[in-house]
């Protein structure tokens, strides 16, 4: 990233990373690929809280890139969250949350239930924007 000269080099920049943030999030927004993760999240979290109240879903792992979705172009923040993320696994952040849910297994059933709330709202809210983009059912 270049260090802004003056005031007009810093606000162009703002503008073109406010652009580049809010064209991947209307990418993202009511897509076919987030309604399909969403969808999974919302069965996986639902199914556990049925019939395995005692253990969360595993989610691990989940690389956008490896199981074929367009990336998405976050600009500066998204270079600032991909260096938080290495930093965090660096410092041994899933080791520490895996040993705090292990801590607290009691609150698991509880934590089921707010994934599956979580993953409902981001489902209703992405069936609303495809609904609202998509006005004319195509066969």
């Amino acid at each position: 990233m270049q260090t802004p000269k003056n005031l007009d080099e810093a606000k162009a920049l703002v503008k073109s990373e406010k652009a580049k943030l809010t064209t991947a999030f209307s990418t993202a927004i009511g897509s076919r690929w987030l309604l399909a993760i969403a969808a999974a999240f919302a069965l996986a979290f639902a199914s556990h809280t049925i019939y395995a109240p005692s253990r969360l879903p595993p989610v691990g792992g989940l690389n956008m890139a490896a199981i074929g979705l367009p990336p998405l172009d976050l600009g500066i923040v998204g270079e600032q969250a991909a260096k938080a993320r290495d930093a965090a696994v660096a410092q041994g952040a899933p080791s520490y949350i895996q040993a705090k849910i292990n801590e607290n297994r009691q609150y698991v059933p509880l934590m089921n239930a707010i994934g599956l709330g979580l993953a409902l709202v981001v489902l209703a809210i992405n069936l609303t924007v495809m609904t609202k983009r998509r006005r004319v059912t195509r066969g």
